[in-house]
């Protein structure tokens, strides 16, 4: 009886495969025949599922934020609190890279260079829609503070750019140089920090009112 193939299973181990080896060799080294010998798969068998490298290198981004996106919601999901909700998304972001995803790490880098390099390329990283799903959830947790009174009358819009720009900032350093600092307390201090900054003073809270 022939052994029934789990596609999803096998499609997964193909990225997972990808981006162990985009991670170390980059985009431009990287070979279809490594990714098959990682996978330990036949090279045939990685064109019944992509057509090419940069398609796997696509698919591996989404794959990736896919983890990503399910690491945060999961989280999210345990905080009722606005502001705690903002607190778990940056402390679960450090975490993904901090944690058991350090392996892909390298790649970061290839993914945005690539994503900003190829931004009319529909087959590649899209870049925007990633900012604008992100952007649009602190804006929507920042909105909340807002509407409960626990932080004074800014554009929560803009305010959420800002700390994904700074996300952005943080890791590029800590790639570049993860002895300099420790990412974790970099984030987790930039967030409190911005908090307390958007917080109502006393004075602020009686002008509110």
């Amino acid at each position: 009886m022939p052994k029934i193939v789990n596609k999803e299973e096998k499609k997964a181990q193909i990225l997972e495969a990808s981006i162990r080896i985009f991670s170390k060799k980059g985009l431009n080294n990287t070979k279809i025949s490594d990714i098959a010998e990682n996978a330990a798969i036949g090279k045939g068998t990685i064109y019944e599922y992509f057509k090419s490298k940069d398609e796997i290198f696509a698919a591996s981004f989404y794959y990736f934020m896919e983890k990503f996106e399910k690491s945060i919601s999961r989280q999210l999901f345990r905080v009722h609190n606005p502001l705690e909700k903002i607190r778990t998304y940056f402390s679960a972001w450090a975490d993904m890279f901090e944690g058991n995803h350090l392996e892909y790490l390298e790649i970061v880098l290839d993914f945005w260079a690539e994503g900003v390099r190829e931004r009319n390329d529909p087959w590649m990283i899209d870049l925007n829609t990633l900012y604008s799903k992100n952007r649009n959830m602190l804006d929507t947790l920042l909105s909340e503070c807002l509407a409960k009174g626990e932080i004074k009358q800014v554009d929560t819009k803009l305010i959420a750019s800002i700390m994904l720009g700074t996300l952005d900032g943080i890791l590029i350093q800590w790639i570049m140089d993860g002895k300099a600092f420790t990412m974790k307390k970099a984030v987790l201090l930039f967030v409190e920090t911005m908090i307390d900054g958007l917080k109502l003073t006393g004075e602020s809270a009686i002008e509110q009112k």
